[in-house]
């Protein structure tokens, strides 16, 4: 049986997390930043697929933990839509994207 589907919408500020992130490894290795755009891609799918299973860290905020790479995205759950708000290296501190979540 499959679920409803959803859709996934990229926060701007996600979207420079993402960018920022892989001009970073871009730099050091076109190869390595290749394999991260991929995970990140195989990532979305997982969650749009199943994005209610993935815990609730913060308020509607959910948590998935990108595998290969340091980096979790987080995200929220409204009707079909899912919406990024943050791809966050695990170094990062994590109250930099409280401001970003939609109440």
């Amino acid at each position: 049986m499959k679920g409803k589907p959803y859709s996934i919408e990229i926060s701007d500020e996600a979207e420079c997390d993402f960018d920022n992130s892989y001009n970073y490894y871009f730099a050091e290795s076109p190869k390595v930043a290749d394999a991260f755009f991929q995970r990140i891609s195989i990532s979305f799918k997982s969650i749009e697929t199943i994005p209610l299973s993935f815990p609730e860290v913060y308020k509607s905020v959910r948590k998935f933990t990108v595998k290969k790479f340091p980096f979790v995205i987080y995200f929220q759950v409204k009707e079909s839509t899912v919406k990024v708000i943050a791809i966050f290296h695990t170094s990062r501190n994590p109250e930099i994207w409280n401001e970003r979540v939609d109440e």
